[in-house]
């Protein structure tokens, strides 16, 4: 997967002259964190919430220009999807501006397009559901995985109640409730169907 795949095409943009708060009051009513700052088509640099809502406790009257980090880490858009998840996750970025190789501005990675991609990976397009089970003393914890994941698509993630070892949640996806249920009451064990917000 490409960053090119999942980026945001045609975001929102603003230039180095435009007004910071006129800029800030945009943001703000577009619930954006980050904006890049554009020259003659070319990334000069980006602006963010943070550094507005500082910059103008201190002055108002300011120009983009004087607020925008410059020469901003940026992303081409043929770069693994990884390579951008890793530089937002070192640097505890909300976003990463994808340019050309002549450093015009092709788009924006954020967050949520990251996540999306994993969810596509994953196989996340339907909602995991969540099961209760109350093992009997015939199955361990790991007896139980296995005869889930027997009759499921994919078995996303397990755990044990803290207060009780024999009470376990299951996350599933396309799970055959049916026949999960069937084999776990030959076992002596109590099957629940909850919710995925549960």
């Amino acid at each position: 997967m490409q960053v090119k795949d999942y980026m945001t095409i045609n975001p929102q943009i603003t230039s180095p002259e435009d007004n910071a708060r006129e800029v800030f009051d945009m943001m703000k009513a577009l619930n954006y964190r980050q904006c890049p700052v554009v020259k003659e088509n070319k990334l000069v640099g980006i602006i963010t919430e943070a550094d507005l809502i500082s910059a103008l406790l201190e002055n108002e009257n300011l120009k983009v220009s004087d607020i925008m980090v410059t020469e901003p880490i940026t992303i081409i858009e043929d770069a693994p999807i990884e390579s951008a998840s890793d530089i937002i996750r070192i640097n505890n970025f909300n976003a990463l501006p994808v340019v050309s190789q002549n450093n015009e501005l092709l788009g924006i990675i954020t967050v949520t397009d990251i996540l999306d991609a994993m969810r596509t990976t994953l196989s996340f397009h339907d909602k995991p559901i969540k099961l209760e089970v109350l093992m009997s003393e015939e199955l361990s914890l790991f007896d139980v995985l296995h005869l889930i994941q027997n009759n499921s698509e994919k078995v996303i993630s397990f755990s044990s109640a803290p207060m009780n070892r024999k009470l376990s949640h299951f996350w599933v996806l396309d799970c055959d409730l049916g026949r999960v249920d069937k084999v776990l009451r030959e076992h002596d064990c109590a099957m629940s169907v909850l919710s995925s917000e549960d």
